[in-house]
């Protein structure tokens, strides 16, 4: 296999125990070293290792059936040396078989709430199969340490061919998937192209709405009891994607679900995300909450996070300042007209409900550990993120600034995006003098 074009597949053959909170797997990655080095040794992140008894890790085979004779798994890292060198445009396959016991997701006032697992009501099948992360020239694979806050994982584009076989037949269940699925009786099948993560979502309480955004099936699953609210976030997430997909260039995928989550927190996956119940349980019949501006910032990620690859522990204000600006970028095209019941404009509201009361303060461009806690990067990273672009925008103009973020988003297209790519590319789009901006915001730049 040669060609800059061809990326790593991964082929995921499960059976999935919707009962017994348990996944049998089947793996084929065909790994392409795309990098002009020699690679003497892989690495691949395994988050279900995380957890206790999740993970248990029953063969591990080259493409000519031998075992892998040495590797090294703790935390979440595999390490296997390879018994000759991969050349660049070469590629090798190995077979991982495996079986996966969901930890249930256990509600925290210190960490942020865990996607992955289950509760009474959902299981989450998500960062679920080992994956090979970037490999950067001259510095080796891009892997960083989990953190309380904010995600760690830094994801390449790949291809996926997903198999999901129910051990029993559950009545009414529901899944919800990073791609359309084509069912025949137990069985499910899944094909996404250049995609940074597969992810899955199954319960039997899902109501399931759908809508059409040109080419784009647009699912929206809620509890039967959030239904109101989970017609709104459907509708929400269909407005995001026709604007985004306007402004900044076409969403790539057959189809995009939201997710209500049944933990306290919303999560971004290609293709799929989830929003809190917390934010369905406050809907109030308007677009005046958390349920509104967080559909419309996940669906932003699909842009920024899954379009444009960032590394999202040294850089999250790449992705996460960006998704919060489409959230005032949404409230500006959407509801340009619309206002509270004391007669504000809605974006209006939104400043001061999501980014003035907080009163936030310090650099844009910490990483994840540079905070112990998670207000102080709130308040960093996605709030004083937003006022950035927003200074930026008026300093430049908007025709300026949206064609930057177009270009942006063209010509990092299934990459990994930097700040110094960002702001070159972004000095090319304007005459205006940026430094004393830049300097405001950027403690790299200081």
């Amino acid at each position: 296999m040669l060609g800059e074009d061809v990326r790593t597949h991964y082929e995921l053959d499960a059976v999935f125990d919707y009962h017994q909170h348990s996944l049998q797997v089947t793996e084929t990655v065909t790994y392409v070293n795309n990098t002009p080095e020699e690679l003497v040794d892989l690495v691949m992140v395994v988050e279900p290792n995380r957890w206790s008894d999740s993970l248990h890790l029953l063969s591990l085979r080259w493409q000519d059936g031998e075992a892998v004779g040495r590797y090294e798994l703790e935390d979440d890292q595999m390490y296997i040396p390879l018994p000759a060198s991969l050349a660049p445009k070469a590629t090798l396959v190995l077979y991982i078989d495996y079986r996966l016991e969901f930890p249930e997701i256990v509600p925290s006032d210190i960490y942020r709430p865990q996607p992955y697992g289950y509760t009474g009501r959902q299981t989450n099948i998500v960062d679920w199969y080992p994956y090979f992360p970037p490999y950067q020239t001259g510095e080796g694979w891009l892997v960083h340490p989990h953190w309380g806050f904010g995600e760690h994982q830094v994801f390449e584009t790949s291809d996926f061919d997903v198999s999901l076989r129910l051990a029993e037949p559950v009545e009414n269940l529901l899944i919800a998937a990073s791609s359309p699925a084509e069912q025949h009786g137990d069985t499910y099948t899944y094909h996404l192209e250049a995609a940074r993560t597969f992810a899955l979502s199954a319960s039997d309480r899902y109501d399931l709405e759908t809508t059409r955004v040109g080419e784009v099936d647009v699912f929206g699953y809620s509890f039967s009891f959030d239904r109101a609210a989970g017609q709104e976030a459907l509708q929400n997430t269909a407005d995001a994607l026709q604007l985004y997909s306007r402004l900044f260039g076409p969403y790539p995928h057959p189809s995009l679900s939201v997710v209500e989550a049944d933990f306290l927190d919303g999560m971004e996956y290609d293709g799929l995300f989830f929003l809190s119940h917390g934010f369905y349980d406050l809907y109030d019949g308007t677009p005046k909450g958390y349920l509104t501006f967080i559909a419309a910032h996940e669906t932003a990620h699909q842009w920024w996070y899954g379009i444009v690859g960032n590394d999202q522990a040294l850089e999250p204000w790449l992705d996460e300042a960006l998704c919060t600006y489409m959230e005032r970028i949404f409230y500006e095209f959407v509801y340009a007209d619309d206002t509270t019941e004391t007669g504000l404009a809605l974006l209006d509201w939104w400043w001061y409900y999501r980014v003035d009361f907080y009163a936030p303060q310090g650099p844009v461009d910490g990483s994840i550990y540079d905070f112990s806690l998670f207000r102080p990067y709130r308040d960093s990273v996605y709030l004083a993120g937003a006022r950035f672009f927003e200074d930026l925008r008026s300093l430049i103009g908007d025709e300026d600034f949206f064609a930057f973020l177009r270009d942006y988003a063209l010509q990092n297209q299934g990459k990994i995006a930097s700040a110094p790519g960002f702001f070159a590319l972004l000095r090319e789009h304007t005459g205006q003098d940026l430094d004393g901006l830049l300097e405001q915001y950027f403690q790299s730049i200081r």
